[in-house]
């Protein structure tokens, strides 16, 4: 279903005012946080309402029932709001001339497990009249509701947009739009790659820069320590040869290396972005910030030309496109139609459901902060630097900043708002205040020094991770930028949390009878993959397999085993990770333990993305021969003193391991315990993974 997208022009250009969201972040019973793109600056109020005088009930009876009597509330005509919000009052940083991201935090008393509605109301029109696809069929305003519990939780992670599978999150939507609030998923949870930053397809590298041209978003200079010195600032490169399928020639280098190969050819460079697809790596803030639009709203992909490269003979930068680039340009031309179709759905969804989420590598770059090595070579590098600190903002601005708004204090604001005060022209200035409608603008760059002040407070801050105050409470983990470095060999891989991150987590564990906890990459994985890994790392080749993993880093590893096994922590707990680029689901207890509390790993990746399949096929094989519940081998891991016992997907026999593109569906029971965990594929086919025999 290929919704109708209608957009209202704003006031003062002839955009459409809203670009991108509302998304619907944090929510709970003192705040509701909303996040949205406008091209114009928001005046208005936004609105909650109580559409019924029922309660949503949190526990397992409300499935069945509906609604609750939870608290008692004055309610107020269906038509009148019970809360009411000046949008001006409201953080909102401009970052271009017709671009401004805005967080609303409605702070206040709010009922939970109600059926309620918002409504955001400016000088051009309510959210219906922007955007009258974000409304299900029949409704008025968007609904939700405020979960005091967290028993149904989507998660997913890995949403590439030019991989040739369906999207599930529009098969999410298509869910949700059938049933009632009261019915829907408790929260929406996002675990990492968000963006392939590393990884874009060239139909979508040019719809971004189009994109920056028509917001006019801010310019900056490059550092001069890239493969091509002669490219200084943003400009330069999206006029540049390199900019479109050659950016792999561009980005830097570095020789530091302990491998025996390296060792061998020592003035052989490395990349420091090692993707192997990285030819159209995002490098300013402005492609950063432009590729969360167009992945996030189909209204942007409405305004550029999408054909503007054929019109140029595939001509860009004084480079025509080799016969093998324009092919590759054609089929992922096709592949994003697709994607664009589904767009208006996942737009809506993310309006209706509580959405939380968390940066992987792929939201700045593939393998990020992998080793000490690799993060001592882009400390050595102006240039990358940079570019790992561009992914970082964006991602605080449209990720991290929506998930715990009150870890960004008023400084932290302050200093981001003064990273985008450049100086406009003054021919652009004088027709701004006269409401002209030009929609290209020349807009200065971003000060370098205070660009890099903004991205020596970002590699500071260490308060990524966050908690959700629901039954059970949801732990998610920072395992990106607070790891324990390995101190033996700078090509080994870092532990995904440092021993204080390690306390700080157990601190949050205790006392609690079930939990839930969000870790990128999964506690428990594959363990035939992880030998390969291991083998990868042995060699000095850590970033050819990803050696990614908990247990690859023995701090980490037995510290994490030491928390499951502590008398004091939950009984219950439930490990939702993605990552890896397919499913499957753990039961994990302890040996030798009477009462061994309950460890479910359940990994649902990619929301649109797949793992080769023979490969897949050809690991899950041998992992099952090699490292059954009963094998000896599993006494010579870092693991052995966990029995794990892995679920089989009810549409295969034999293969433990699912690769769909599919979103994943998790219910609970009033212990914590999982009840149903099933995954959600793009065309809609449900896979379960039943309790072991």
């Amino acid at each position: 279903m290929i919704l109708g997208t209608v957009l209202k022009p704003s006031t003062t250009s002839s955009l459409p005012l809203l670009l991108a969201g509302p998304i619907l972040r944090k929510t709970t019973a003192t705040e509701v946080v909303l996040w949205l793109a406008t091209s114009s600056s928001l005046v208005g109020r936004a609105d909650l309402y109580i559409r019924e005088t029922e309660h949503i009930r949190e526990t397992e009876h409300s499935r069945e029932t509906g609604f609750s009597n939870e608290k008692e509330h004055s309610e107020p005509k269906q038509d009148q709001p019970f809360y009411t919000s000046s949008l001006e009052e409201h953080d909102s940083i401009q970052v271009g001339t017709h671009a401004w991201i805005t967080l609303i935090r409605l702070q206040g008393e709010f009922p939970t497990n109600t059926l309620l509605e918002y409504d955001i109301h400016t000088e051009s029109g309510s959210l219906k009249e922007l955007a009258p696809h974000l409304v299900y069929n029949g409704k008025s305003r968007v609904e939700f509701k405020i979960s005091t519990s967290a028993d149904y939780i989507l998660h997913g992670s890995c949403r590439n947009p030019h991989h040739p599978s369906k999207d599930s999150l529009v098969a999410a939507d298509n869910k949700i739009a059938d049933q009632s609030v009261a019915e829907r998923p408790d929260m929406l949870m996002m675990s990492g790659d968000q963006i392939y930053a590393d990884h874009v397809a060239g139909p979508t590298l040019d719809a971004i820069q189009q994109v920056i041209q028509l917001l006019g978003l801010v310019g900056e200079s490059l550092p001069t320590d890239s493969q091509i010195k002669q490219i200084n600032n943003s400009d330069a490169l999206y006029n540049s040869e390199y900019h479109l399928y050659q950016r792999h020639h561009y980005l830097p280098h570095h020789t530091a290396s302990e491998s025996m190969i390296d060792k061998l050819f020592p003035n052989r460079g490395v990349p420091i972005f090692s993707s192997t697809d990285c030819e159209n790596h995002l490098v300013t803030l402005s492609e950063f910030i432009a590729m969360y639009l167009l992945v996030w709203s189909p209204t942007l992909w409405q305004c550029v030309n999408r054909g503007r490269l054929i019109e140029n003979n595939f001509t860009q930068g004084g480079r025509q496109l080799t016969p093998t680039e324009q092919q590759q340009w054609r089929d992922e031309s096709v592949i994003m139609d697709d994607f664009i179709a589904g767009l208006p759905q996942v737009q809506r969804l993310f309006a209706h459901i509580p959405t939380y989420m968390i940066f992987d590598d792929h939201d700045v770059t593939d393998d990020w902060n992998l080793t000490v090595g690799w993060e001592h070579a882009v400390d050595q590098n102006q240039f990358a630097t940079q570019v790992i600190g561009n992914g970082l903002a964006a991602y605080w601005m449209c990720q991290g900043w929506g998930n715990k708004p009150e870890s960004f204090n008023k400084e932290f604001i302050k200093q981001a708002k003064q990273l985008f005060g450049f100086q406009w022209h003054a021919e652009n200035q004088a027709q701004n205040e006269t409401g002209g409608n030009n929609t290209e603008h020349s807009v200065g760059n971003i000060e370098p020094n205070k660009h890099q002040a903004f991205i020596e407070m970002l590699g500071r801050f260490e308060e990524w991770h966050y908690t959700i105050d629901t039954s059970p409470k949801v732990i998610v983990l920072d395992t990106r930028t607070r790891r324990w470095r390995s101190e033996s060999r700078m090509n080994k891989p870092s532990g995904l949390m440092d021993w204080e991150a390690l306390i700080e987590f157990q601190h949050q564990l205790l006392h609690q009878d079930k939990v839930v906890i969000v870790s990128a990459a999964p506690m428990f994985g594959v363990k035939f993959i992880e030998t390969l890994q291991k083998m990868a790392t042995t060699i000095g080749k850590p970033l050819v397999i990803d050696a990614e993993n908990w247990m690859a880093h023995p701090g980490s590893a037995n510290t994490l085993i030491s928390i499951f096994t502590h008398t004091k922590t939950p009984t219950n707990f439930v490990v939702l990770s993605g990552d890896v680029h397919y499913s499957f689901a753990y039961d994990i207890k302890l040996r030798y333990r009477r009462n061994s509390p309950n460890i479910y790993q359940i990994t649902c990746s990619g929301i649109k993305n797949q793992f080769p399949t023979s490969l897949l096929k050809f690991c899950d094989v041998w992992d099952r021969l090699l490292y059954s519940p009963r094998s000896i081998l599993n006494y010579f891991t870092k693991r052995k003193r966990l029995k794990i016992e892995k679920r089989s997907p009810d549409n295969q026999t034999f293969y433990r391991l699912s690769n769909r593109s599919a979103i994943g569906e998790l219910k609970l029971d009033s212990e914590g315990k999982p009840q149903a965990i099933t995954t959600l594929s793009g065309d809609g086919k449900v896979t379960r993974f039943p309790e072991p025999d």
